[in-house]
């Protein structure tokens, strides 16, 4: 009962698994999608274009809508808008001309061209020879517009005519017209060489390029609300096949346009309505809610159910196929968008259940091809034989006991043989792959651990190791069945556990170990750790948590980490790189390491899988649109097969391939700037500029600019939101800082200067576009701050400062000048009036009385003095005595005046003043000769000295100046007068200081703070 029950389950699982290979293996494109969720400005989209520059137009109803891959540019009736158009409602196809830069577009059975380089829209009418309702747009192989038009609202309803019509220099020419039935259905399409085939109510008529009429076609005919209709839309491709789809049979038909022989292609009770052909040269068909696509051998798939699992619609409306051979399918409710392209991955023992379906585990092969992999949620071992059958290996044992392999059994490893496979999860098992008879070895239950993975791992020599510790480590022989501790004395070494991953080196008795906590061991097999790498070692790796090892052909070590991406650690253990997401890895977390031919790594992730170039030092993503089974893989779940196909599991069964069918690189299109923004703070208002309309060749910022962003987009339309970017400022920045999946850049107060912004850009798989896109950026300078402002700022400043100075000069001069005229009036009219007096005063003491004489002596006396002291002061004052030598002799005269007659010597050192026609400032001049009259006034009046010795010398930037006497009487040299404090005050007027010394006579000490 037991097998009964457990054969139905496996029997069960078998047909999920099988039914899930039909599904995924019809499924070689993926889908995306664009809706009102995403920006759109309304749901319905009548028709698609692209321009030169990569951006996507989508006509709607209610306007035309620009995207760059992540924003929006709307283009309708709105007069607040700054992007008006007068028509919006957009009722026809649209087409993009190239060569002139222009959108033509259908509004309101309007003919319009709106000018991408200026924004401007030319509205085509009566004046353009247009007449009547625009029902048609068509762009010829040659790339003349064509368009056909109905008069039937302009004249007699028994008269109308529909036109074809040609644009030629601004004008549309007329080249043929047909009489309209009741109904205006009508489309146009060009062959191969250039006919084209207009399609009515009444047939479909065959013209050349120049409008001559070759034959016509009756290919339906049905009744239309009382109205006999032989209208039939058709597609017709690059290989001249002419596909019509007739509404009376459905489905899809191909007509010989020689012999008028029709052939059904694709035999559906549905109305299709347009047809498109990729670069595989495959065709895309759309019905009202259906897609098909028909290969090269005319077999078709059916895509619609695909389709409505993203979103419901009712109406497909347009197809159309962009540079990066992206299918846009534009409906009534949004955008679909299918890569097209070749199926990468292979998927196997997948389940048809969303989300975590099959989880796998551990995988390897037998000696016939046959692949193995334990499906963890059915505790299952599933096979696929070389022959492409799937069923399960059914496990016994001799006790009918039925072996645990749900939680430990992560690591297989198989006999050289590969007949029998090893595992260890509660004990340790060795299985037969063609019975399904398990040897449990119950021995090692101590060993190993029930819940958790037991890492095991083959050595060169046969023997297996395995073990959850360090203390737990164990050698065995699968030939005799003996095994050893690889620690043998306990004291050698520090318990470590839990174990992850074991990887055997080239070198001998080499492993290295995977560690949960503990990062990356160097173990020795003789029962040592001779190295340990962790966050805290030099060098260090990113975490500690090790899942995965690869050793590599020249001996350094690869290294999975969770949550620390990949780290490489060379051979002598010195230099250690990691690389995580800002790197290019699709996420950090690294459960599967494996090396293909071209010594390079395949790498998966919780996220996807990846490819890096070991050269190149890049990384190539691939995800569920890629055809991978599920984006999260598995811990221990990789495996390369003897045919050097690949194998990874993950949450949903297994991704298969071989890396020649996988590597590709793919050229991405180039990088656009959009546009760029800011905020000025002298207008205090924000600012958008945007730079499609025209080609930019320098971004100007002004100085008052708080900040400024530039936007920019990669036209690459499939899972846009995971092209990631990087950018550097040349002459800010040294380095590249990576930006993630922002298409902008945003920079605060830059300096001025001028810069160079470098921006490049990669998809989700890793390739990246073909050039950098390069912006120059000046950041103007404040006008104050520029050279020419402060040149002439200097410049004033230099000529405020001359005139001050010559204002100064003058005033100097002219104070000079006063100071000459009245040293001369002084010394010519009051000396003279003075001398007269004196010289009075002697004539009348010779006749005088002795009384009087006195009295005259005295007057002459206080004449002769009041000279005295006029001739000092106009000595002071007079600027033409300015020098220092002019105060030496001066006070040689005072000396010899004064001392001399009193039998007083004198000695004036200056031997140390050598710059003697240094000029003098007025005020040092006179202060100076005052306190040298000062001293010698008082020598005489309270002295008994005999010698005066004066000595001026110059210092480092200092001067000297000190007046000593050799007198004795010393008591009364404070008396009245000018006296001492009078010779202090004059020394502090020129910034001096005096000291007063009294040791072997009476000395003043005078500290200049200049030269003299």
């Amino acid at each position: 009962m037991y097998f009964s029950i457990r054969n139905l389950f496996s029997f069960f699982l078998l047909l999920l698994i099988l039914g899930s290979i039909s599904l995924f293996g019809q499924n070689p494109s993926q889908i995306d999608e664009l809706t009102t969720q995403q920006g759109l400005m309304f749901r319905e989209v009548i028709a698609i274009e692209q321009d030169n520059n990569g951006f996507m137009w989508f006509a709607t109803p209610q306007g035309i809508n620009r995207y760059d891959g992540y924003n929006f540019k709307v283009y309708n009736s709105d007069k607040n808008n700054p992007y008006f158009i007068e028509e919006d409602k957009l009722t026809g196809n649209t087409l993009f001309d190239k060569k002139a830069n222009v959108l033509w577009y259908l509004a309101n059975d309007k003919l319009f061209a709106l000018d991408l380089e200026t924004d401007m829209v030319i509205a085509y009418n009566e004046k353009h020879t247009i007449n009547g309702k625009v029902l048609a747009l068509h762009q010829g192989k040659d790339g003349t517009i064509w368009i056909i038009t109905d008069d039937y609202w302009k004249t007699q309803k028994s008269d109308s005519k529909q036109y074809l019509l040609k644009y030629n220099k601004g004008r549309f020419e007329a080249v043929a017209n047909i009489p309209r039935n009741n109904r205006g259905f009508v489309s146009l399409n060009s062959d191969a060489k250039g006919n084209l085939w207009f399609s009515t109510t009444n047939g479909t008529r065959k013209y050349t390029q120049a409008g001559a009429f070759i034959t016509d076609y009756d290919l339906d005919c049905y009744d239309f609300y009382g109205a006999t209709m032989h209208f039939v839309r058709s597609y017709i491709d690059s290989k001249n096949n002419h596909y019509f789809f007739p509404k009376t049979q459905g489905g899809i038909h191909l007509l010989d346009g020689i012999t008028h022989q029709t052939k059904t292609l694709l035999d559906v009770m549905e109305q299709f309505n347009v047809g498109i052909e990729d670069s595989q040269n495959k065709v895309w068909f759309a019905g009202s809610q259906s897609l098909y696509r028909m290969d090269e051998k005319g077999g078709f798939t059916n895509y619609t159910d695909l389709l409505k699992s993203r979103f419901d619609y009712s109406v497909i409306n347009d197809l159309f196929i962009d540079e990066n051979n992206l299918l846009w399918i534009a409906t009534d409710n949004g955008l679909f968008k299918i890569r097209i392209g070749e199926q990468l991955f292979d998927t196997l023992f997948t389940s048809q259940k969303k989300g975590w379906g099959n989880t796998m585990r551990g995988m390897f092969e037998d000696n016939e091809g046959t692949l193995y992999g334990l499906c963890e949620s059915s505790s299952q071992i599933i096979y696929r034989t070389s022959t492409g059958r799937i069923d399960t290996l059914h496990l016994k044992t001799d006790t009918g006991e039925q072996p645990n392999i749900h939680h430990g059994a992560s690591f297989f490893v198989v006999n050289d043989a590969k007949t029998f496979v090893y595992s260890v999860s509660k004990e340790l098992l060795k299985i037969n792959l063609k019975s399904g008879y398990v040897k449990q070895y119950k021995e090692f239950i101590p060993n190993v651990r029930v819940y958790g993975s037991n890492p095991l791992v083959k050595l060169a020599d046969g023997r297996l190791l395995f073990g959850y510790t360090l203390s737990r480590l164990t050698l065995f022989d699968p030939i005799t069945e003996k095994s050893e501790p690889v620690f043998k004395d306990s004291n050698s070494y520090t318990e470590i556990e839990p174990l992850t991953f074991f990887a055997a080196s080239k070198e001998k008795n080499i492993v290295w170990v995977g560690t949960q906590d503990n990062g990356l061991l160097k173990l020795n097999l003789n029962g040592s750790i001779e190295k340990v790498f962790t966050i805290n070692s030099t060098p260090s790796i990113r975490k500690n948590h090790v899942l995965v090892v690869d050793e590599d052909t020249d001996g350094s070590i690869w290294v999975g980490t969770y949550g620390g991406g990949l780290t490489h650690i060379s051979a002598d253990g010195k230099t250690v790189k990691s690389y995580t997401k800002p790197d290019g890895l699709p996420d950090n977390n690294i459960v599967g390491i494996l090396t293909d031919g071209s010594d390079n790594l395949w790498l998966s992730t919780y996220n996807g899988l990846s490819y890096f170039s070991k050269r190149n030092k890049n990384f190539q993503n691939y995800y569920t649109e890629d055809g991978l089974s599920h984006n999260e893989f598995n811990y221990s779940s990789f495996f390369k097969d003897s045919n050097d196909t690949y194998y990874f599991g993950g949450m949903n069964g297994v991704s298969s391939f071989t890396s020649k069918q996988i590597v590709r690189n793919e050229t991405l299109p180039c990088l656009r700037l959009t546009g760029y923004s800011g905020y000025n703070s002298r207008y205090k208002e924000s600012y958008e500029i945007d730079t499609s309309l025209y080609e930019t060749t320098t971004i100007e910022i002004s100085p008052y600019d708080q900040y400024f962003q530039i936007n920019w987009t990669m036209p690459s339309y499939f899972q846009n939101d995971t092209n990631k970017y990087s950018t550097t400022l040349e002459g800010y920045e040294d380095r590249w800082f990576f930006q993630g999946s922002s298409p902008s850049v945003r920079y605060n107060k830059l300096p001025a200067g001028e810069y160079i912004l470098k921006i490049k850009g990669a998809d989700a798989r890793g390739n990246e576009t073909s050039s950098i896109l390069s912006i120059p950026i000046t950041v103007r300078q404040f006008f104050y701050k520029k050279w020419w402002f402060i040149a002439l700022v200097i410049l004033l400043n230099v000529a405020l400062v001359y005139a001050l100075f010559k204002w100064r000069l003058q005033q100097l001069l002219a104070l000079e000048q006063l100071r000459t005229k009245i040293s001369s009036d002084l010394h010519d009219d009051v000396g003279s009036l003075l001398s007269g007096l004196a010289m009075q005063t002697e004539l009348m003491e010779i006749n005088a009385s002795q009384e009087d004489k006195t009295k005259l002596q005295k007057i002459a006396g206080i004449s002769r003095n009041a000279i005295s002291q006029m001739r000092d002061l106009v000595w002071s004052i007079d600027n033409r005595r300015t020098t220092s030598n002019d105060l030496i002799e001066r006070m040689h005269e005072l000396a010899e005046e004064l001392l001399l007659p009193r039998d007083v010597s004198f000695n004036i050192n200056s031997e140390g003043v050598d710059q003697r026609n240094k000029k003098l400032a007025p005020q040092i001049k006179q202060n100076l000769f005052l306190i040298y009259k000062e001293a010698i006034t008082n020598l005489l009046k309270h002295s008994d000295a005999s010698h005066l010795q004066v000595t001026i010398a110059n210092q480092a930037k200092n001067c000297l100046f000190k007046i000593k006497d050799n007198g004795s009487t010393k008591e009364n040299y404070s008396s009245t007068g000018l006296g001492l404090s009078n010779i202090q005050l004059r020394a502090e007027a020129i910034g001096g200081t005096v000291t007063f010394e009294t040791t072997n006579g009476f000395a003043i000490i005078l500290k200049l703070p200049f030269q003299l």
